[in-house]
């Protein structure tokens, strides 16, 4: 059987057998929907799939089968990181990012995500990748959707620019026919652009997704059935008693303070009312925001997670444009915090959340920052099942596959990340990975030592 590109020198490594069956005996299972604890049950995965959950011994085990014993342990689906950047490299390192992407996500337990900016190339990439997936190959699971779909002049080189309406329409049509599962829209978009993509997209079934146009209001945004908002963008101007008139300057730090400065904390709940009522999604990307605040910051630039990252990466984050520089680190960090408040509204007013972390952007590390953006949802108040959910059933919601993923219960796809203690009593033990389980292939510990050694041994240069 074929091994995937992406985690090949795992088998090399470790020596693993493909695909064979396995019994997990003695596991707790979380419920992430209720959030029961269910001991002693025995989950039998066949192929990819889990054939069945059930008390004791279990039945129907398959011969052959490798026999686990998860005593102590509690079972979870595998976690989903619904904002990265898996196959272009907005920074100057030409390296494939699949190479290092692949073995982080994997070893975190970060079993599927949702790239952010696939143009054909990579939705044609996705299609060979998904394929391998379904004959029994490792990796994460990649979902895919259109080119950054952006105004004319786009806000970075690369995106699909849009002059009008019917240019709009169009390029929803051909992202489509090219295999998209989602359209993608950014700053730049003209009001008009923006409403003819959201129409376009009800008429031919596929979400659209991303920032909030600068011209547009979040409250618009939602009204027009966005399916998700990233990184809490249009948030603040939205929220401001002086929205109409700040939307006319030019987006700057002075701007910035002024919206900040400006906040209708009744404004910004009913927009929050209006996210719930429409079931808008919001991606925070609080890792994201966590970077670009704190960068300087000794504590945060001591992280262990960077022991992955190399020396020339790390230089080039530094350097990075991206990077609020405009601001002292005092202001940095008033704004972060803010913007944790900003979560903690969400949760309370039954907003539906994402957990994702806009990898590929400078001082996020993959999978090790999914756990951190966890940690950071528990920060703002959500309980560490909520946090869970961010990663679990509610992509699975998110992404119309309940029948798939979201939960450890038969039929569903074998993605399960066995825990040594329970993350409902405390987030951070999320970190703390037995196993990983990924389309029906099993990575215990040593596998995983192995993984996160050899990419600690050879950063990408």
């Amino acid at each position: 059987m074929k091994v995937c590109l992406v985690l090949t020198f795992f088998f090399v490594l470790t020596g693993l057998v493909i695909a064979q069956p396995i019994v997990i005996r003695n596991a707790t299972v979380i419920d992430l929907e209720s959030g029961k604890k269910s001991p002693g049950k025995t989950i039998v995965i066949d192929g990819t799939a889990i054939k069945s959950v059930s008390a004791g011994r279990g039945h129907g085990v398959p011969r052959n089968a490798r026999i686990v014993d998860a005593r102590g342990g509690f079972v979870i689906p595998g976690l989903w990181d619904m904002h990265v950047h898996y196959f272009n490299n907005f920074s100057r390192v030409g390296t494939d990012n699949k190479e290092w992407y692949g073995p982080l996500f994997i070893a975190n337990g970060v079993t599927g995500v949702r790239d952010m900016a696939s143009d054909l190339e990579d939705r044609t990439k996705a299609k060979t990748w998904a394929e391998g997936i379904r004959n029994g190959e490792v990796g994460p699971r990649v979902v895919v959707g259109s080119n950054i779909i952006d105004g004319d002049p786009p806000f970075m080189p690369g995106m699909y620019p849009v002059k009008d309406a019917a240019s709009a329409r169009a390029a929803v049509r051909l992202m489509k026919e090219q295999g998209a599962t989602y359209i993608k829209v950014y700053w730049n978009l003209s009001p008009e652009s923006h409403a003819a993509i959201a129409d376009e997209a009800k008429k031919l079934g596929i979400p659209f997704a991303g920032h909030v146009p600068f011209l547009v209001s979040a409250f618009t945004a939602s009204d027009l059935g966005q399916k998700s908002i990233e990184h809490l963008t249009g948030i603040a101007e939205t929220c401001s008693s002086k929205e109409d008139e700040l939307r006319k300057k030019v987006w700057t730090p002075d701007v910035q303070k002024e919206v900040m400065a400006t906040f209708d904390a009744d404004k910004c709940r009913r927009l929050y009312r209006t996210f719930a009522k429409n079931g808008t999604y919001n991606v925070p990307t609080l890792v994201l925001h966590r970077g670009m605040q704190r960068y300087q910051d000794p504590t945060f630039r001591a992280r262990p997670e960077f022991r992955y990252i190399s020396g020339s990466e790390l230089k080039e984050w530094e350097e990075s444009p991206q990077l609020n520089r405009e601001m002292t680190a005092t202001e940095r960090e008033k704004l972060f915090q803010e913007l944790i408040e900003v979560v903690s509204q969400m949760n309370r007013a039954g907003v539906p959340l994402l957990a994702g972390t806009d990898n590929n952007i400078p001082f996020v590390v993959p999978g090790f920052d999914l756990h951190d953006e966890l940690e950071l949802f528990v920060a703002a108040g959500l309980s560490p099942l909520q946090a869970l959910r961010t990663a679990t059933l509610n992509p699975a919601l998110y992404l119309n596959a309940t029948d798939k993923f979201g939960s450890v219960s038969a039929g569903k796809t074998a993605d399960i990340v066995i825990l040594a203690a329970d993350p409902t009593s405390d987030i951070r033990n999320t970190r703390k990975i037995n196993a990983v389980v990924s389309n029906g292939n099993f990575l215990d510990r040593k596998d995983i030592d192995a993984i996160l050694l050899r990419a600690k041994a050879n950063p990408r240069k």
